[in-house]
């Protein structure tokens, strides 16, 4: 009776102890031969609203392996910027690195534009094959010019293995919307 009282204190005590832990405390990491594939032609459907974020898709390794991962919009967080998953080569290996919130830094030079106008929801974009496994998908997004929203179309990016890419994104600020420019930062 007291082993079997002990192995359900464990039991009990052991998801407690990982919810303690720090995110990320817990991850395994996940190395694998191959390369992964391209990344996949994503249709982005038009944003829930302005405050929205889309979290690109990604290849996952499962059971011995290649599987998709589909893209999807998700709630921003003020002042932070999401870093997407991804694989990196690491010698012969390639080694996956999960997706996360990070804080947001903003370029020294960083001037918002600021109007009360409110921007259309984001443009569906049909996006075409990637030039290569190097490359991301920078999504397009409105602009102010000339007294109104312009859509400044979506574009290929070569990755960049220190940094990584803050798109252009509005923000509410009381009655106004400011336009955070695209930056790189680093990771």
């Amino acid at each position: 009776m007291m082993k079997r009282n002990m192995l359900l204190a464990i039991c009990l005590a052991v998801p407690l102890l990982a919810a303690s832990l720090p995110a990320g405390a817990l991850e395994v990491e996940v190395r694998v031969h191959s390369r992964p594939p391209i990344l996949r032609v994503e249709r982005i459907p038009p944003a829930p609203s302005p405050g929205h974020y889309w979290i690109g898709g990604h290849w996952r390794w499962e059971h011995a392996s290649w599987a998709w991962s589909p893209g999807y919009w998700a709630e921003g967080r003020p002042g932070e910027v999401w870093v997407r998953a991804g694989w990196v080569q690491a010698g012969p290996d390639w080694v996956y690195r999960p997706g996360h919130w990070a804080p947001l830094v903003a370029p020294a030079a960083a001037v918002a534009v600021t109007t009360e106008v409110a921007p259309p929801p984001p443009q569906v974009e049909v996006v075409a094959a990637p030039p290569s496994a190097d490359h991301f998908w920078v999504g397009g997004y409105w602009r102010w010019e000339g007294g109104r929203h312009v859509w400044t179309a979506g574009h290929w990016e070569l990755n960049r293995a220190s940094e990584v890419w803050v798109p252009h994104h509005w923000v509410r600020v009381g009655h106004s919307w400011q336009l955070h420019g695209g930056h790189w930062q680093p990771r």
